[in-house]
Formats: structure tokens, C-alpha cells, sequence
């Protein structure tokens, strides 16, 4: 039988010699690969303990950015996140970031939920109308400002002025229909029948209608387009700011009674969570309420009040 080497074998073999895949090379690949493997967990690691939760409380459902959600078409709210977050939130470590959605339901539902720690849209009635009408788990952790809310005309430049049988636009949902409804009582323009909460009157508990007037009703947000089509909107100056109607259409602003301050607002669920003791701290932090009486920013002052005292 012959010895002589099959040329196939001869060449595998000195394919072999040149990239070595066994012997000296093994030796060292794997502790390399490892050693990878080290780097990368390390490096995961850092990021983890140094990123945006670094500072977060264990055992929270929130890291240390604050998402509060507010009414998209808001500037004024918008501004009020803004320099909690500019001005107070870094002395508490944390920031504040305001998330504006339009649709009240999915921006409660949300915070129900606790994708949003919190948000700062509604007084208590508009709160408990929610609440009741679709059960979501809802809690006011307090009064935060309160939203100027006044009367204004085109057409007429004081409120007396108004002649007998005007046509006044309200906004149609209960608690924003008294709102609108005391502010004329208070100015003495009509009168509500015995044992009527004023927070919560309709047009069927007007004893006296002194002005004469009739009312017609709009949706949220429909005041700044409908001011030319009657004699007056009551409305939220936030709202003719938004939409840069002059202010000299403004022509009655009485202070806004706290029965419909602005809240902050959470899901109940997380009512006992430890991040919401540092939301609280920001939010009714002794500096906020002077803030808001004696600023100038052009986005928030007439806009947003300090809360009131009654």
C-alpha cells in the first residue's frame, strides 16, 4: 500500500498551521471574551446607579424627573411648571417636566395609572365630577393657584353697561356654569334662591335675574371665538391670553374664589409613595405663592393666582 500523503489532508493541514484555531491561541481567546463580558456589565452598571434614578427613594413607582401633566392648551400652566422646575425643583433633587395633553379624561386616566406623578388641571368640583362619572382613583394633595376668571365683552367696556336681556356665553359643564353664574351673583346682577350652593348653582336656581339676561353655553375653550357672536363670555382669562384678544376686553375680574382653586393632583393608588412626600415639598414650597402674586411674566401673571384665603 502506498504512503504518500492524500492532497487534500496535506492542505487542510497546513490551513490549520496558518489560522490556528487550537493550541496557544485558545489559550488566551476566552479570558479575552470574558474580560469583555466584565467590561460590559461594569458599564451597565455605572449607568444604572448614575443615570436620571440616581437619586430616586427605593421602593418608588418614580425616579427623580417629575412628569405633571397639565392642559395643552395652557401657557399659563406651562409656565407655572417652568419655574417650579427652574427655581424650586433643584433644591429638592428632582425636575420638573410638564406634559400638556388636551383630553381631561386620558390625562387623568394617565395619572391614575402613575405614568404621570401628578397633574394640576382641575378645581375639586371638576375633580369630583370626574371621579363620579368614571371611577377612576383620583386624590387632591392640595390648593396649588387658582385661575383668573372673568367677564369680557366687544362690545361693551364695563360690566353695567350691558343692557337688559344680554346675551351671555357660559361654558357648559357644570362646575365652570356656577363658576360663571356666582361671578354675576357676586357682582350683584342677579340673586340665587335660599339654600343654594353657589359652587354649584345652574340657571334653574337663579332667583332674580337683575340684568335681564340670557344665557347661551360653549364649549371649553370656544370663549375667545364666540366673544363677537353675543354681548359677553364668562370665561378663563387664560384662554382670551392664549388667543391674544386685547385686554381691554376684560371688563370685569373679580378675585377668584378658592372654592375653584387648581389642584395637584395623583393617583390615589400611590398616595403612600415616597417620591409624593417630595412632590408635595416642591409644590408647597413657601416661595410658590408670593411667585404668583407679584410676577411679571407675561405667560402667567393675570393668568394664574395665589390661592385665596376664603
Amino acid at each position: 500500500m502506498s504512503t504518500t500523503q492524500q492532497p487534500g489532508k496535506k492542505i487542510a493541514e497546513e490551513v490549520g498551521d496558518l489560522i490556528d484555531l487550537g493550541g496557544a491561541r485558545k489559550k488566551w481567546l476566552w479570558p479575552a471574551v470574558g474580560a469583555v463580558v466584565v467590561l460590559a456589565l461594569a458599564l451597565f452598571l455605572i449607568f444604572k446607579v448614575t443615570g436620571d434614578d440616581e437619586k430616586a427613594v427605593a421602593g418608588s413607582h418614580f425616579g427623580n424627573d417629575f412628569e405633571i401633566a397639565y392642559q395643552a392648551s395652557s401657557a399659563s400652566e406651562k409656565a407655572f411648571l417652568d419655574y417650579l422646575n427652574k427655581e424650586v425643583a433643584p433644591d429638592y433633587g428632582v425636575t420638573i417636566k410638564g406634559v400638556g395633553i388636551e383630553d381631561g379624561n386620558q390625562l387623568d386616566q394617565a395619572t391614575a395609572d402613575g405614568k404621570y406623578i401628578a397633574n394640576i388641571y382641575q378645581h375639586k368640583h371638576w375633580l369630583k365630577q370626574v371621579t363620579d362619572a368614571t371611577g377612576m382613583k383620583l386624590s387632591a394633595l392640595g390648593e396649588v393657584f387658582q385661575w383668573s376668571y372673568s367677564v369680557y365683552s366687544s362690545k361693551y367696556s364695563s360690566l353695567d353697561q350691558l343692557p337688559n336681556g344680554a346675551e351671555v356665553a357660559l361654558l357648559n359643564d357644570p362646575a365652570n356654569t356656577a363658576q360663571a353664574l356666582w361671578i354675576l351673583e357676586r357682582a350683584g346682577k342677579l340673586t340665587f334662591k335660599d339654600g343654594v350652593d353657589p359652587w354649584a348653582a345652574t340657571e334653574q336656581d337663579i332667583d332674580k335675574n337683575i340684568g335681564g339676561y340670557k344665557f347661551t353655553y360653549i364649549e371649553y375653550g370656544a370663549g375667545p371665538r364666540t366673544l363677537d357672536s353675543v354681548d359677553a363670555v364668562i370665561d378663563y382669562n387664560m384662554s382670551f391670553v392664549d388667543a391674544e384678544t386685547p385686554e381691554k376686553y376684560r371688563i370685569f375680574e373679580p378675585d377668584a374664589p378658592k372654592e375653584f382653586a387648581g389642584q395637584l393632583v395623583i393617583g390615589s393608588e400611590y398616595a403612600d409613595d415616597p417620591q409624593i412626600e417630595k412632590l408635595k415639598k416642591v409644590f408647597f414650597d413657601e416661595r410658590v405663592q408670593p411667585y404668583l402674586a407679584e410676577n411679571t411674566d407675561p405667560n402667567l401673571s393675570g393668568q394664574l393666582a395665589p390661592v385665596s384665603a376664603s
